[in-house]
This record gives C-alpha cells, sequence and structure tokens, in this order.
C-alpha cells in the first residue's frame, strides 16, 4: 500500500514536471494559414526565388529558363550534393582535393540538401572558398553547434537547438560571399538548396542566387536561414521557421532538413531538360553527384536493443532510398547524353566514431575525400549495384 502511494506521488510530481516544463518550453504560437494562401507567399519579402522541387516541368521552367550558353567557356556541368550530417566531411574534402588537382570544373549548376546545402555555396564559389569549407567541417564539434537538453528539448522543438550553428553560419555566409553569389547567377549559373516545409509535406527548391541577386533588405537573413533550415534534422534541431505573406496575411512557416523528403536532388537535370540547356550548350557535359555517406551493406551483428535496431533500420532505409535516386539520375543522365560521375564513402574507410559529431573522425574522413579529389575526384560512372 505504501509503494503503491509513493509510486501515485511520483507519477503525480512527474506530471506537474512535464506541465511546467511544457508550459515553459512550449512551441511558438503559430498564425493559422490555408495551402491556398501557400501557394502565393513571398518569403521575407522577396518574391520569386523558390518553388516546389517535385514541381512539374512546366513549372520548373522559369527557374534555368535564363540560363546563357556558355560559348564554350566551360563545359555544362553539374553538382549534386547530398546530406549526410558529419559525413559532410567527406565532400568537403573531395571538393578541396580536386581542386588541388586542377580537375575541378566551373559549375553550371550546383545543389545542395542538409550538410550538402551547408557545403553547397562553398563549392558553388570554387577554390577561393576552399580553406573557409575546410574550417567548416574540421573544426565542429559537439557543442560547438549544438546546446541545450535532451531532456528539456523533449518538451520543445527538438532535442537541441542551433543556436551555435547558427553562429556558424552567420560567421561563414556574409555580405561578401553573397555579392559573390550573385555575381555568379548574374553569369547564368545556378545555385539550389532544398528544404522540406513540414505543413505541406513537400520539398521545397530554393534559388539561391535569386535570393543573393535581389538586392532586398532580408536577403541575407532569408540565404542563412535556408541553409539552417535544410540541415535541421526534425527532432533532433529545432525547426526554422520563416517569415511569408500572402494577401496582406502574415504567418510563420515551419521548415526542417531538405533529407525529410529528398536525400540528393534527383532534378537538376530534370531543370535542365525543362530549361532546354542541353540542346543549347551542345556537348550535353556532366553531372556529379558526391554522396556524404556509405552506400554499400556493412554486415554487423545488430543488438536486441529499441535504439540499435531502430538506428539499424533507419541507415538501411537511408541507403535504399539513396540507391533508387541515384539509379533515377543514372537513366536521366543517359537518356539525356550527360556523363555519369558518382562518387561516396567506400566501406574501406575504417575509421570508427561512437560519438554524434566526432571531431578526429571528421578531420580523418575530410583527409581521405581530399586524397580522393587529388586524384581528379576518383569517380565511378555506373550506379553502386551495377558498377560490381
Amino acid at each position: 500500500m505504501l509503494k503503491s502511494a509513493l509510486r501515485r506521488s511520483i507519477l503525480r510530481a512527474l506530471a506537474v514536471v512535464v506541465a511546467v516544463v511544457s508550459a515553459c518550453t512550449g512551441a511558438e504560437l503559430r498564425t493559422p494559414y490555408t495551402e491556398s494562401e501557400l501557394q502565393t507567399a513571398v518569403p521575407m519579402g522577396i518574391p520569386a526565388v523558390r518553388t516546389w522541387a517535385d514541381a512539374p516541368l512546366s513549372v520548373l521552367r522559369p527557374q534555368v529558363a535564363q540560363l546563357p550558353v556558355l560559348n564554350g567557356a566551360h563545359e555544362f556541368s553539374i553538382l549534386a550534393l547530398s546530406g549526410g550530417g558529419e559525413h559532410g566531411a567527406f565532400g568537403a574534402g573531395l571538393l578541396n582535393g580536386w581542386s588541388q588537382s586542377g580537375q575541378r570544373p566551373t559549375f553550371s549548376i550546383v545543389t545542395g540538401i542538409s550538410t550538402g546545402a551547408l557545403m553547397a555555396p562553398f563549392a558553388f564559389l570554387g577554390s577561393p572558398y576552399d580553406q573557409r569549407l575546410k574550417e567548416l567541417y574540421t573544426d565542429m564539434s559537439f557543442h560547438g553547434i549544438l546546446s541545450g537538453s535532451p531532456f528539456m528539448g523533449f518538451f520543445g522543438e527538438g532535442l537541441y537547438n542551433t543556436r551555435p550553428l547558427q553562429r556558424i553560419v552567420a560567421r561563414q555566409i556574409d555580405q561578401t560571399m553573397l555579392a559573390d553569389i550573385a555575381t555568379a547567377h548574374r553569369q547564368g549559373r545556378r545555385l539550389f538548396v532544398v528544404t522540406t516545409n513540414l505543413d505541406a509535406q513537400r520539398p521545397v527548391l530554393w534559388n539561391m542566387g535569386a535570393i543573393a541577386a535581389s538586392e532586398r533588405p532580408g536577403a541575407l537573413e532569408l540565404f542563412r536561414k535556408v541553409l539552417l533550415a535544410s540541415a535541421s534534422v526534425p527532432g533532433l534541431f529545432d525547426p526554422v521557421y520563416i517569415d511569408a505573406e500572402a494577401n496582406g496575411r502574415h504567418f510563420k512557416e515551419m521548415h526542417v532538413d531538405g533529407g525529410t523528403s529528398l536525400q540528393v536532388l534527383a532534378i537538376p537535370l530534370k531543370l535542365a531538360a525543362a530549361g532546354r540547356v542541353v540542346a543549347a550548350h551542345g556537348p550535353p557535359g556532366q553531372l556529379f553527384i558526391i554522396i556524404n555517406n556509405i552506400l554499400e551493406p556493412a554486415f554487423t551483428v545488430t543488438k536486441p536493443k529499441t535504439l540499435s535496431i531502430t538506428a539499424r533500420a533507419f541507415n538501411t532505409l537511408i541507403k535504399s532510398d539513396f540507391y533508387d535516386t541515384i539509379l533515377g539520375s543514372y537513366l536521366f543522365a543517359e537518356k539525356q547524353g550527360f556523363k555519369f560521375n558518382l562518387a561516396y564513402i567506400p566501406n574501406t574507410f575504417k575509421f570508427k566514431t561512437h560519438e554524434l559529431i566526432d571531431p578526429n573522425y571528421m578531420t580523418a574522413l575530410f583527409e581521405f575525400g581530399r586524397a580522393n579529389g587529388r586524384l581528379g575526384g576518383n569517380w565511378q560512372h555506373l550506379p553502386p549495384r551495377l558498377y560490381r
């Protein structure tokens, strides 16, 4: 009887704690808005800078309609950067080494999702920004990008807040970089980043060069918010709210990791076809895909624990999604006459980590990627399961 009463007292106390914590950390009140308002919403007063990434070609066409002929100065090339969290050190290293090889092209289109979104502006601007890209991925640590208590976060919007990461993005993405991206955009090159609008359950394709070139007062803030949103894993990190206006009404859209809806932006070729840039540029050019993850199956005896089983199943699902996306990109590239190039972290990379964000692991992975980049990228020209 005493134990039962004590148990009830403990449960009531916990209920009070949960209620207090929920009240203190409750989600930000949001102004309701409709799906039709979302279709015409202007983010932060800057129009014509986004569309749905899963939209039909007729809707996507305006995004590349103004791509000019490069008059043979550069081969038409597309770079697609995937998500992968701390594994992004691989792509950062590969890009650095690729510059050192002297074979890295000036990309016509760069797309990025999640950690790929964070590196996309640096990849877009080329070797002058290699050192800053290296610092972004080799100076990173758990407390350097995350803060907060997972227990308190359980009653909020994410287990961790990303205020430290916001400061890193603000330091790296400055007005000078924005001006450089705007210049490249006006020359006809394109930089795209994907977020997921959680309200609509759809991927959003952001034309980052158009944001940079808009010269609107909020352009730098919106640019940073889109990058942060694309890298904010829902549940683990706080979502990013983007102010929008439609029909005179203001509301906040909830955006999270682009990897929630797409693992790698599989539509750059779709965009190219929409704009008929393939025919305009003579030789079709090349598609480069960098997967910041391990694709090959890796045998291990899974521990019979809930978290271990869940993590293993999620990892298997991610690999399956990557395979499907890569195969679709390969088939489209073949149809359009593009040369297909793929790089990913192989199972031969044996450095192990047991932390969420391990600086030693990221430095080792960066150097591994850089070694491959110095070889010109060490690209595969078939999807993994067709390669064997």
